[in-house]
């Protein structure tokens, strides 16, 4: 009981540094006339005060962040600047726990029993990596041009990160109990109540995108895409499967169907109806990566040093994301984020926005957390030799540098 006492202290001890880091950014970040925080907080919150929600939503059609900010301030009648502080505070407490859960259901998995310390300071470490970064360097200027899966700066986009893990977790739970009548869940039961699980990742999913479309944007697609790439396997094993290994398909298109209707509409919103941009701007199919090229004069080299540890994951160990299904769905997610971040952009003013490069950065926190898994599975299976303990040792040697400038980051804030 002492010993649990103890690793329930450092759970909650890392949650509370991290919300008064995030704290700390955002009052700061409030003060910027030109920060996202000031934009969201000060310029488009006013839109859904006044009993016009509807002029709000159509303002901002992702305004989770926005109403709880609201609920805040007009209910409890805390500042609207605390608001925006409290509210994005409790958004990065839950994602460290879900972060905290997530590692702590598969490390038991796996049989690589860790301690509290342990699970929280990774849990902590994947709240705050950053980009590898060196001024000398051609790729833009610290975030900008390399990018993050967490980046601190926009308040919509942090508030995805909870339930697009949730969201992870429950598609490959579901998806293994598909294809294998006698699977039980790593992180869901779902061997007891699939329908109920099929309901919450519905809900999960469209939470995502009523916070920001983003992560629905990539994650949809690229479940589909391997799921599809599956079921064409069915198809040429020529044993019957094919049919119902089709009907599972559509059953998890049915659960991302509410969620697709939602981004039509706020697509809709965003470019017709009067939205943000009104219709200054509309979707586009770009040269190769041209929009990301405005951000930084290397886009291969900014690849390198945002996805350094999975990279290098994917280096020493490109069986298992190939032909694991978890690494799998990493490799898809990331591949279709960077796929839509290379040639997708907006016309007119929305152009130097690079608004699709966010699906890109949910594909990178997909990405990240199946190599950070597998780096752990490896820890506990294969490191029989001394090149595969050598190969280990560089990998959280390069993890740790990644944490390692989300300090530094957590240092200039």
């Amino acid at each position: 009981m002492e010993h649990k006492q103890k690793n329930n202290f450092i759970v909650w001890l890392g949650a509370i540094v991290l919300a008064f880091f995030t704290y700390q950014y955002i009052i700061d970040a409030l003060g910027a006339r030109l920060s996202d925080y000031y934009g969201h907080t000060y310029v488009y919150l006013p839109a859904f005060t006044g009993g016009d929600l509807l002029n709000g939503w159509l303002t901002v059609p992702y305004p989770l962040w926005h109403l709880l900010v609201l609920a805040l301030n007009k209910l409890l009648h805390v500042p609207l600047d605390v608001s925006a502080a409290y509210v994005s505070c409790i958004f990065a407490m839950v994602t460290y726990a879900v972060f905290y859960w997530v590692i702590t259901k598969y490390s038991a998995h796996i049989g690589n029993e860790r301690n509290g310390l342990g699970n929280a300071c990774l849990a902590f470490s994947m709240c705050i990596v950053q980009s590898l970064y060196f001024k000398w360097l051609d790729v833009g200027d610290g975030f900008m041009g390399t990018y993050s899966y967490n980046p601190n700066h926009n308040a919509a986009q942090m508030a995805v990160r909870p339930f697009a893990l949730i969201c992870i977790c429950l598609a490959y739970d579901i998806w293994q109990r598909q294809k294998d009548d006698s699977y039980k869940g790593i992180f869901f039961a779902v061997e007891k109540d699939l329908k109920k699980y099929y309901i919450l990742l519905a809900g999960m999913l469209f939470l995502s995108a009523f916070a920001k479309p983003t992560f629905a944007e990539m994650f949809i697609p690229a479940l589909a895409i391997v799921m599809l790439w599956d079921w064409i396997a069915c198809i040429f094993r020529k044993d019957g499967s094919a049919k119902v290994f089709l009907k599972k398909c559509l059953i998890m298109l049915c659960c991302a169907l509410p969620t697709l209707l939602y981004i039509l509409v706020q697509a809709l919103a965003y470019t017709i109806w009067g939205g943000r941009l009104a219709t200054e701007s509309s979707f586009i199919f770009t040269k190769l990566f041209e929009v990301w090229s405005l951000f930084t004069e290397n886009v291969a080299l900014s690849i390198l040093l945002g996805m350094a540890f999975p990279l290098f994951m994917l280096l020493i160990n490109a069986k298992f994301f190939l032909k694991d299904d978890l690494g799998r769905l990493g490799l898809a997610g990331y591949g279709i984020g960077l796929l839509e971040a290379s040639v997708l952009g907006e016309s007119g003013a929305g152009f130097e926005h690079g608004n699709f490069l966010w699906p890109m950065m949910s594909g990178m926190m997909v990405m990240w957390l199946v190599s950070l898994l597998r780096l752990l599975a490896l820890e506990k299976r294969q490191s029989d030799t001394k090149v595969k303990r050598i190969l280990l040792t560089v990998a959280w040697f390069i993890f740790a540098l990644h944490v390692f400038y989300g300090f530094l980051l957590l240092k200039n804030i």
